[in-house]
């Protein structure tokens, strides 16, 4: 109480006042030189994704640890917008980590929507040792070439990425064709734009240490649990019954093959077919796997061919097409690739006219699993 008294007079309260200015203005420099760095830690399980923020600030150790976990474990790495992502049911990747029969390999996953193949350049290209050589799945869904989709996107660069963090790539020895879509991005940028992105990455760099650095030194249990790691649970798929090629005919409208409780038709996009972005963002991505040694496979995805049919189908020819200019680049490239596009009219592959469901998950699965298992 005497020292509480002693503080709040008024004749201390300046230059207390200004001890803690001086001291926070301190450790706000020093601060990163002061509190010791998480080191990466020794090998461990196989990590099944990694935090978004991690990814975009591109935090040390994390994305290191999440991208060993997967090398060590001769593990693959599974890319793609949001049709990878999280499915009631399980998508793709969760299914083969499940199969008793796939034993040796498990699946990790990023994934989200407008994640497309070039937000993963800069990441690759900042952790060149990390995934040279890795096993890599992406999954191309043609309807980033429609008209909404398939220019390059701020917004998703700045969710997925970040302005400073892709700048500072060394592109030293490296294809343009690789860096192409990144300058892209660039290009969509005024000074002001450059200026906060700078600002907001600088700010996460100098808070990285009181929060990041600081916390986990002093609750290190803390470290390891905020990652999710696959689960070694097996189980017989065939006795699922969302996977055993039944799929709820009550719940899907037929017609359009959709699920019945999806109710935005008019979400559905044309394709631009002036608009050549996801071709060299494509082409950027293969020529960095080239480079790197990348083990890339790729699944070329399902349309919903009975919503375009029935909603608007003059623009099927398109969709068509842009299917096969991607197979005509991959097999060009010489790039291995899974074709999944005669999904595309099968009943209850689709939730959505461009996102495939669980049982749609599960066909993609049982190609994956025959690509690579059943030779």
């Amino acid at each position: 109480m005497d020292f509480l008294n002693y503080f709040y007079k008024t004749k201390n309260l300046a230059s207390n006042g200004k001890f803690i200015i001086t001291a926070c203005l301190l450790l706000l420099l020093f601060g990163n030189y002061l509190i010791p760095k998480i080191k990466l830690l020794p090998k461990t399980e196989q990590m099944l994704t990694l935090n978004g923020k991690n990814i975009k600030y591109n935090d040390a150790p994390e994305v290191s640890q999440f991208l060993q976990s997967i090398k060590q474990n001769n593990g693959f790495l599974c890319l793609g917008t949001s049709e990878s992502g999280s499915i009631n049911g399980g998508n793709y990747y969760n299914f083969l980590n499940s199969d008793p029969e796939i034993q040796n390999s498990k699946f990790s996953i990023l994934g989200g929507a407008g994640r497309t193949c070039g937000l993963y350049i800069p990441l690759f290209l900042q952790h060149k040792k990390e995934v040279e050589s890795m096993k890599v799945i992406y999954f191309i869904n043609p309807v980033y070439w429609g008209n909404n989709l398939c220019d390059v996107d701020n917004a998703y660069w700045e969710r997925y990425s970040n302005y400073a963090m892709a700048k500072n790539v060394n592109f030293d020895d490296v294809d343009e064709t690789i860096y192409l879509p990144i300058l892209e991005y660039y290009d969509n940028l005024n000074f002001f734009l450059k200026s906060k992105l700078e600002m907001e990455y600088l700010l996460h760099s100098r808070r990285r240490a009181f929060f990041h650095d600081l916390n986990y030194l002093l609750n290190p249990n803390d470290y390891q649990s905020q990652f999710t790691f696959i689960a070694d649970s097996k189980r017989d798929l065939a006795l699922d019954s969302i996977n055993n090629a039944n799929p709820d005919i009550n719940l899907i409208d037929t017609i359009f093959n959709i699920s019945k409780s999806f109710t935005h038709k008019e979400w559905f996009s044309q394709v631009n077919t002036e608009c050549d972005y996801r071709y060299k963002e494509l082409k950027g991505f293969i020529a960095l796997c080239k480079q790197l040694n990348i083990d890339a496979t790729f699944i070329v995805g399902p349309i919903n061919k009975k919503f375009i049919i029935n909603y608007a189908s003059s623009d099927l020819a398109a969709y068509n097409a842009v299917t096969n200019n991607i197979k005509s680049i991959l097999k060009d490239e010489k790039m291995d690739f899974i074709d999944a596009t005669n999904i595309s009219s099968r009943t209850g592959a689709f939730e959505d006219h461009q996102h495939h469901s669980s049982f749609g998950a599960y066909l993609i699965y049982k190609k994956i699993k025959a690509h690579f298992y059943e030779k």
